[in-house]
């Protein structure tokens, strides 16, 4: 049985983010979204009439952060690329036009033809006990700093 491989590539900008849709390295669908939950919301809708969609978008500070917690929240695994490793990558490509579309289409077309390593997303539970399994650690870090703290005026009392 053959699978279908769909691969979103998203170029994200501050207030919109340009969406390419590929399917077994076919371009089927490219379109915009609002960086907001109603555009999160028509992606979201996207990536539900698929098996397994595999996600690709550059990290671009704290535009691509909304998009990144709304994959999170709906435990999507993605691709998350340094865009000095996307432009270098898709440099082969003869790509001179620079547009938001354009990248859109080469990012998905990057993880088509070398795909990419998904990030693994944690669940709320797994995320709770991780943060809980380092509470002890940083008390105990805090009273062992405290007390040498403590010793190092001792001394330099004692000095005086």
């Amino acid at each position: 049985m053959d699978l279908l491989k769909t691969v979103f590539g998203i170029d994200v900008s501050s207030r919109k983010s340009n969406v390419c849709i590929m399917v077994n390295g076919q371009k089927v669908n490219d379109y915009a979204i609002s960086n907001d939950m109603v555009g999160f919301n028509r992606l979201l809708g996207d990536l539900k009439q698929v098996t397994k969609p595999q996600i690709i978008f550059e990290a671009t500070g704290v535009y691509s952060r909304r998009l990144q917690a709304f994959l999170d929240m709906h435990e999507l695994r993605y691709v998350m690329m340094n865009p000095l490793e996307a432009k270098r990558k898709t440099k082969d490509d003869l790509h001179q036009n620079k547009t938001d579309k354009l990248d859109a289409l080469y990012l998905a077309k990057l993880q088509s033809e070398h795909p990419q390593r998904l990030a693994y997303v944690q669940t709320e539970r797994e995320k709770l006990l991780e943060y809980c399994s380092q509470i002890p650690t940083s008390r105990y870090r805090t009273r062992n700093k405290r007390s040498r703290y403590h010793r190092l005026l001792k001394r330099l009392i004692w000095y005086w």
